[in-house]
């Protein structure tokens, strides 16, 4: 179900929407640790949960499977953070093709920071300048299918 569904739905009941927020764990041994916290933050009923993307995708592999978990262990309405930092478009499609293979429906698409040793974006060969370039991107190809919130500033 997409995000902005549940905010309506639970709206009209009119509850609190709130979402719990999680970053990937920097070992390995961490993501047992956070699946089992993020199991009882998930008992209070939150309307989604999301889970960051670090910039170019450096943990990608981590936070796809956590995603996954998230989505299809824990039940509860994922979100996937998504960057453009260093990300040219193959990488982006096979992060979109694999949390639409996992059932997800939600990604928060970011430009993201600059790349690390820079002060300035920079735009990857290959990739995309903008949040906006990349939601027309998953637009074209893969239609409506996913709920795209956006951080966003004007430029």
């Amino acid at each position: 179900m997409k995000v902005i569904d549940k905010i309506k739905e639970v709206s009209i009941e009119d509850k609190v929407v709130f979402s719990f927020e999680f970053f990937p764990p920097k070992i390995e041994d961490g993501v047992d640790t956070m699946l089992d916290k993020m199991d009882q933050m998930v008992s209070h009923s939150p309307s989604f949960c999301d889970i960051t993307w670090s910039v170019g995708g450096s943990t990608a592999d981590l936070t796809l499977d956590i995603a996954n978990k998230m989505q299809n262990m824990i039940y509860v309405e994922t979100m996937m953070h998504l960057t453009c930092t260093n990300m040219p478009v193959e990488k982006i499609d096979h992060a979109l093709d694999t949390i639409k293979s996992y059932g997800i429906q939600n990604v928060l698409a970011f430009r993201g920071d600059p790349p690390h040793g820079y002060e300035k974006f920079v735009k990857t060969e290959g990739g995309f300048a903008c949040a906006l370039d990349l939601v027309k991107h998953m637009r074209e190809k893969y239609g409506d299918y996913f709920g795209i919130m956006i951080a966003g500033y004007p430029g």
